[in-house]
């Protein structure tokens, strides 16, 4: 998505997502976890919380766990919220590497092959065809950034065989992990392919490793996640109803993570993105499915001039406000800061360190931010 949109409880969109996947990193608290995809699924986001989560598998899961899209598939299948925090908890708990995302990242944002091969070319080039010699022989020197770069703009299946005659792949093996390249639950073909020629590279010995036991969402899980969402705002004594105005200082559990300012972000394109979160939420809203369906119960029209959401009717606009008023430039500093804050001129390193220990495939420069 490339325009600010806000979810249930006024999160940008994408920073739910990159806080998403820190926490699933980090493996410090599942229950975080369980809240940013809660912030996606709840927020009539359901395709794109299923994407993220193909979209994270193969980035980051993939090389220690190839198997594990087969569980994935399977509760895509149900396409139901309880599936989708299923996988969740068992994402949390498996091994990860940032071996294809920092690749995949260099192709993104530089894809530039600067590395220029001299004198002839090996003799173990000649058994395959010409267009794939630079792909094969940046695999072979270690130059990973350069190899993911070299990927032909078509994918065929002369190209699947020279990877399996390459890497020496049981025919059986190989049939079973390239089976997800076709299928449609996730549509990103060059994603998957450079993901299965990293297995091979990374983990050679993936089809000696044992499947892994997937544990259940518990029903104390769900039902928690489900009556943080559902439930009402405490009836204030005083006017006897429901305080829609603390919503989100009662809705809010987390703060959007700081290092999300390592990425490239939707925020950037805002001159002042406190005046657009504090006082046009509204139209920011908007376009999310939640909030759609809420405005159009009424009369409205958006003014992109304004950045307004205009009502047609004073009764109609009296009636939103009293069920959705959540008035963010009235919350407390803690409250709007779970939204707002973050640390500011993070580099892309210091995310990375954050989360992972061993050294990156490739050093960026220092003011790279990641994409995402």
């Amino acid at each position: 998505m490339s325009k600010l949109i806000l979810t249930r409880f006024l999160y940008i969109y994408d920073e739910v997502c990159i806080s998403l996947l820190t926490s699933l990193l980090k493996k410090q608290s599942l229950d975080e976890c369980y809240f940013w995809t809660s912030e996606l699924y709840f927020s009539g986001l359901d395709k794109e919380c299923w994407e993220f989560i193909w979209f994270v598998y193969y980035d980051f899961y993939y090389i220690d766990n190839p198997y594990f899209g087969d569980y994935i598939s399977k509760k895509y299948s149900k396409y139901d919220f309880k599936s989708v925090i299923t996988v969740i908890k068992n994402m949390f708990k498996l091994k990860s590497s940032p071996h294809i995302f920092i690749t995949r990242q260099y192709n993104i944002n530089i894809k530039d092959i600067t590395h220029i091969f001299r004198g002839r070319k090996p003799s173990w080039l000649i058994k395959y065809p010409t267009k794939y010699h630079g792909l094969l022989r940046f695999i072979d020197k270690k130059l990973y950034h350069f190899a993911v770069s070299s990927l032909p703009e078509t994918i065929s299946d002369e190209l699947f065989e020279v990877i399996q005659t390459y890497f020496n792949i049981p025919n059986d093996k190989f049939v079973h992990i390239t089976k997800h390249i076709n299928s449609n639950d996730y549509d990103n073909s060059y994603h998957k392919l450079w993901s299965v020629i990293c297995l091979f590279i990374f983990n050679p010995l993936f089809y000696t490793s044992k499947k892994k036991l997937q544990c259940a969402c518990n029903e104390n899980e769900y039902n928690e996640l489900l009556k943080h969402h559902n439930d009402s705002i405490p009836v204030s004594p005083k006017y006897n109803h429901s305080q829609i105005h603390k919503t989100l200082e009662y809705k809010r559990k987390y703060y959007i993570h700081s290092l999300c300012s390592s990425f490239t972000l939707l925020r950037d394109t805002s001159r002042d993105i406190y005046t657009e979160l504090l006082y046009h939420w509204e139209y920011h809203a908007y376009s999310t499915p939640i909030w759609f369906e809420r405005f159009n119960k009424y009369k409205t029209i958006a003014n992109y001039e304004s950045k307004r959401i205009e009502f047609m009717d004073d009764d109609e606009l009296e009636e939103f406000y009293s069920l959705y008023g959540y008035e963010p430039d009235e919350q407390s500093k803690e409250t709007q800061n779970k939204g707002l804050l973050l640390s500011d001129n993070n580099s892309w390193k210091k995310w990375y360190d954050n989360v992972f220990q061993e050294s990156p495939l490739f050093i960026f420069n220092n003011d790279f931010k990641f994409s995402y």
